[in-house]
């Protein structure tokens, strides 16, 4: 089951979160900069949500930087 990108975006985070604010805060700069480097290695080939999808990885980019 694929996730959409405000799905991912929400869990990359609270992987690397621990309680509290601040945490949160650390959270989310780690699920940027994992994402950035997932950015690195993806392409764009249409094929929707796939992992390999630089599109998908942009959009969840820009969801993790909405929390």
């Amino acid at each position: 089951i694929e996730m959409t990108a405000k799905e991912k975006a929400k869990e990359l985070v609270e992987k690397f979160s621990l309680i509290g604010l601040q945490q949160r805060n650390e959270g989310i700069a780690c699920a940027l900069i994992a994402v950035d480097e997932i950015l690195k290695v993806t392409h764009s080939d249409n094929r929707g949500n796939s992992i390999f999808d630089n599109e998908y990885w942009q959009l969840v980019k820009q969801e993790i930087e909405k929390l």
